[in-house]
Order: structure tokens, then C-alpha cells, then sequence
């Protein structure tokens, strides 16, 4: 498979996941609440990295869409990164989503430190629609997975 289409077949995969993420109770925040979320934290000392989540929880979006209400909201707020299995993987992920492989960015670490309990991972198998929610403490332990430092690199 060439690079192209790996692209593809990743975008596929993520429209995918963010549909059947809506259909669970988690949603991709606008740029609105984003904006907002980073805000909100900034004003109670954390500062996190806007690019290093990806979905919030459907219940609590509308309280995002001010500056004001994601202040109120702060402590109800959980922050989650996807990672997703694709439905065309060659081998199926086994129990408890051994066998699941992922970049991990230094953003979504980051976040995972800054905020503790108010961020967690979201590991979904588009095979089955099962999914798991986690923390990183939960398996970024070299007794639970395999860790190796990796860079990613984007030209401007």
C-alpha cells in the first residue's frame, strides 16, 4: 500500500470512529470550544496543547460554547484522544485491546500529565465498535507495552 493510500484508508478510518464515537455520547469540539476549553484551563494554571485531544462528551459540549460557561464548567470537563483499530486490520485485536499499536504525540502526553483524571484515552475497534476508555498510567508502563521513543515530522 503506498503512502496515498494510507492516508486515505487512515481519514476513512477516523470518519469512521467519530461516528460511531457520536453514537456513544462523544463528540469533536468546534474550534469555538476548543478555543474556549484551552481558555478554561488556562485559568485555573493548566496550560494544555489544543491539538493534543480529540473529543469531548456530547452532554457537556453545549456548556463550551462561551468563554464564561467552559469557566463553570472546568472541573467537568474530561479531555479524550482517540485511537482507533481499523475494521480491515489483519489481525484482530485480542481482549482488553492487546495488540493495539499507536503514536502516541508529546501534545497528548502532555495533556495526559497536566490534566490527571481530566483526560483519558478512548481505544475503539471499528471491527466490533468496542471500545475502552483508559489512563495513560493504564498501559504506559514498560511492564504493560512496548515504549519507544519515535519523532514525527511534518515539512511546512
Amino acid at each position: 500500500m503506498n503512502h496515498s493510500k494510507n492516508y486515505d484508508k487512515g481519514k476513512e478510518n477516523e470518519r469512521d470512529s467519530f461516528s460511531v464515537l457520536r453514537k456513544k455520547g462523544y463528540v469533536r469540539p468546534t474550534s469555538k470550544q476548543r478555543k474556549n476549553i484551552l481558555n478554561a484551563f488556562k485559568v485555573i494554571g493548566k496550560t494544555i496543547k489544543s491539538r493534543g485531544y480529540d473529543l469531548i462528551r456530547a452532554d457537556i459540549s453545549d456548556r463550551l460554547e462561551s468563554a464564561n460557561g467552559a469557566i463553570e464548567a472546568v472541573h467537568d470537563i474530561i479531555l479524550y484522544e482517540l485511537k482507533t483499530a481499523g475494521a480491515s486490520r489483519k489481525t484482530p485485536l485480542k481482549e482488553n485491546f492487546r495488540g493495539l499499536g499507536f503514536t502516541l504525540s508529546g501534545s497528548e502526553k502532555q495533556n495526559a500529565e497536566e490534566l490527571g483524571e481530566q483526560y483519558k484515552f478512548v481505544f475503539l475497534d471499528l471491527a466490533t465498535e468496542d471500545f475502552k476508555i483508559s489512563k495513560l498510567e493504564d498501559w504506559f508502563t514498560p511492564e504493560i507495552s512496548r515504549i519507544y521513543p519515535t519523532y514525527s515530522v511534518f515539512i511546512k
